[in-house]
């Protein structure tokens, strides 16, 4: 798609004004009208690199919060340690106390000290400063309501992000949806036409006017398993699967000459293509206990199988 192309479709699939980077996604009301100028396969593709967007930007803040619910705990006890010496300071009894304190992983050591106004504090990147009890307070304070609130509006933006990447995955199946519903349209209405393309006197009497070929199925591994079929254009796949599947036990893994599927970490599916396929264009769903796959195709052509057979 051009330039333009791509920037007139991105006002119908999301919004430009963003939430902390996080742009809104928009279901798309009018499948059909929007499909009216462009293909289903473009918009798909599309909509797919806005979903591997989300993805990024929730790994992001996946690591983020988990990185703040470490740091928190540490603020806190620093913070207590603190405030534990500026009683101690405040107190005046000049009396030393004794501190168990950890010296490497699983040994402890015990250390006197007296009071003091004094405190070195771990900065991260191996820094340490010294600051004075009320600066160090000061300082673990703010750090400490800076992570809350900061852990807050991750805890936000995630909720946020969620609904945006849901409301981007039912656009992807929608509008692959509609695209298959035009292909199949498309097939009704080319074999309609093929009796007017028969030669005439040709067949017998009782034969049928023409005849077109069923679609080429690949020979299944167990009874069930997966059926095919193609066009000039896209190779369509349909897996059968386990009873109550959900979509996270699936992985779904289309590389331009291969295809893996598996399902709770076993593979359901796998092999090389007999002919290349574009992976942009490739879009795959899950409904009524099956997976259905979209290949589009790298060259519009006829494959001979789905995958390439071994030689005996």
């Amino acid at each position: 798609m051009a330039a333009g192309d791509i920037s007139a479709l991105d006002e119908y699939l999301f919004k430009k004004v963003e939430k902390r980077g996080i742009p809104e996604a928009i279901f798309i009301e009018d499948i059909e009208g929007l499909c009216k100028t462009r293909k289903p396969t473009d918009i798909v593709a599309r909509l797919q690199d806005l979903y591997s967007k989300y993805q990024y930007m929730q790994s992001s803040i996946t690591a983020q919060r988990s990185s703040l619910r470490v740091k928190l705990p540490d603020i806190k006890t620093s913070l207590e340690t603190v405030e534990h010496l500026v009683q101690k300071r405040d107190s005046g009894d000049g009396e030393a106390c004794e501190y168990t304190y950890p010296l490497a992983e699983n040994i402890w050591a015990k250390a006197s000290a007296t009071a003091t106004n004094c405190v070195c504090l771990w900065l991260g990147a191996n820094c340490m400063l010294e600051y004075t009890l009320q600066e160090a307070q000061e300082l673990l304070v703010h750090n400490e309501e800076a992570a809350r609130t900061l852990l807050i509006t991750l805890d936000d933006d995630a909720a946020f992000l969620r609904d945006q990447m849901t409301t981007t995955e039912v656009n992807i199946a929608r509008c692959h949806n509609y695209g298959v519903k035009l292909r199949a349209l498309q097939q009704k209405d080319e074999a309609a036409k093929e009796p007017a393309k028969a030669p005439s006197g040709g067949p017998s009497a009782g034969a049928p006017a023409s005849f077109a070929p069923a679609a080429r199925q690949e020979p299944q591994q167990e009874p069930g398993t997966y059926t095919w079929k193609q066009d000039r254009d896209e190779v369509e796949i349909s897996i059968a699967l386990p009873k109550d599947s959900q979509k996270t036990d699936l992985k779904v893994t289309i590389l331009a000459e291969s295809l893996k599927v598996e399902h709770a970490g076993k593979v359901m599916l796998e092999g090389q293509f007999a002919a290349k396929c574009s992976p942009n264009g490739s879009t795959w769903t899950m409904g009524k206990g099956r997976v259905e796959i979209s290949l589009e195709k790298a060259e519009a052509s006829q494959w001979p199988s789905l995958f390439e057979i071994a030689e005996v």
